[in-house]
């Protein structure tokens, strides 16, 4: 294999200007890094910032990739409505993907990039971050090696900062130096046709692929879910209640109305048959309690937030052949069927919904 990969970014907006076009530059064995965007000036504005040639920069993937026939994968960090045709785009150019969350809006586009995908041979990271923190790696090899046992129940919460990008007002939401190149529009999070959702597409995804990923074999069956938009367009407040295809039950609420200053929490705490096992991404908190008495405890701290790993990760898919800790077919096919599933039940007013019937 080559010694250096060479990956296009796909959409050029906050997200991909603030971790990904940074870690790509940065990272030892990328060797290139182009950028396609619809919007050329979008494009040129992040090559400016990162001092990568307007030579590399294109609207289109199949452009970049008749241009650059090196080109091995692309980072699909669009709106959420473009996640799906912009991955299609890069799968039939021959690439591997590393798709920002959540990977699809609908159950039956992420079901078609993990088929296309696999048809094609080509390997699709999702870029969740919580999963890479110590205490949650901690957690996974607990749960795998078999400490508490079969996984009964999960309970999921969320809180976090994002009411006024739900509101559609992201100038509130500016980090106090400025975005890196942009920021997001008013449209991004607020507006249900660009942003497929709001406090669930956003954040609850976080919650379901770090639940699916510490507990494998887990399926969403049945959902049932209310949510409140508060004075959004989108949900703000949302409680989900699952059956898995084990017979595992679970809980996933979330929270965007919590108020600057409010670190908030990411918590996932799973019960099986021999203990359970808590664990918190934003605090790094994990708290472990066996049926035998055995016990650990890491208290609150501040891990940090792994935005630069997915890039890492990628790059050791495309150069050594690695394989997906996140793969597209559970932390996303799996996280899009829940969040879609629950997405037409609170639009029915809590009516259960079946995971099978978003195929039909």
């Amino acid at each position: 294999m080559s010694d250096k990969a060479a990956i296009a970014v796909v959409g050029t907006g906050w997200w991909a200007t603030t971790a990904h076009i940074p870690a790509l530059i940065e990272h030892p064995r990328v060797g290139k890094t182009i950028l396609v965007d619809r919007n050329p000036d979008a494009a040129r504005a992040a090559a400016a910032k990162y001092n990568i040639p307007t030579a590399l920069c294109f609207t289109s993937v199949a452009e970049a990739k008749a241009a650059h026939p090196d080109l091995q994968g692309a980072i699909i960090a669009t709106t959420h409505h473009a996640h799906s045709p912009a991955a299609k785009d890069a799968l039939d150019a021959g690439l591997h993907v590393l798709i920002e969350k959540p990977m699809t809006i609908y159950a039956r586009e992420a079901k078609a990039l993990v088929d296309l995908a696999a048809a094609r041979g080509l390997k699709i990271l999702m870029g969740y971050t919580f999963p890479y923190l110590p205490t949650v790696a901690q957690a996974k090899r607990y749960i795998d090696d078999g400490l508490i046992g079969d996984v009964e129940y999960v309970a999921c919460s969320m809180s976090s900062v994002t009411y006024d990008l739900l509101l559609g007002h992201p100038e509130k939401f500016e980090p106090a130096g400025g975005y890196a190149v942009t920021g997001p529009t008013p449209a991004t999070y607020s507006e249900p046709a660009v942003a497929g959702g709001g406090q669930g597409v956003l954040q609850v995804t976080h919650l379901a692929a770090m639940m699916f990923h510490l507990a494998s074999g887990l399926r969403a069956e049945t959902v049932t879910a209310f949510m409140n938009n508060l004075k959004a367009k989108v949900d703000v407040i949302d409680a989900m209640a699952v059956r898995m295809t084990t017979g595992a039950l679970a809980t996933l609420g979330s929270s965007g109305n919590l108020r600057p200053g409010d670190p908030g929490s990411v918590e996932v705490h799973l019960h099986g048959s021999k203990g359970r096992i808590l664990v918190d991404g934003f605090t790094g908190e994990f708290f472990m309690h066996l049926h035998d008495g055995r016990q650990e405890h890491i208290a609150r701290h501040s891990p940090g937030y792994p935005a630069a790993i997915p890039v890492d990760q990628f790059v050791g898919i495309l150069l050594d052949g690695a394989e997906p800790l996140f793969p597209g077919a559970v932390d996303g096919l799996y996280t899009v069927e829940l969040l879609d599933a629950a997405a037409r039940s609170a639009a029915q007013g809590g009516m259960p919904v079946q995971v099978r019937d978003l195929y039909v």
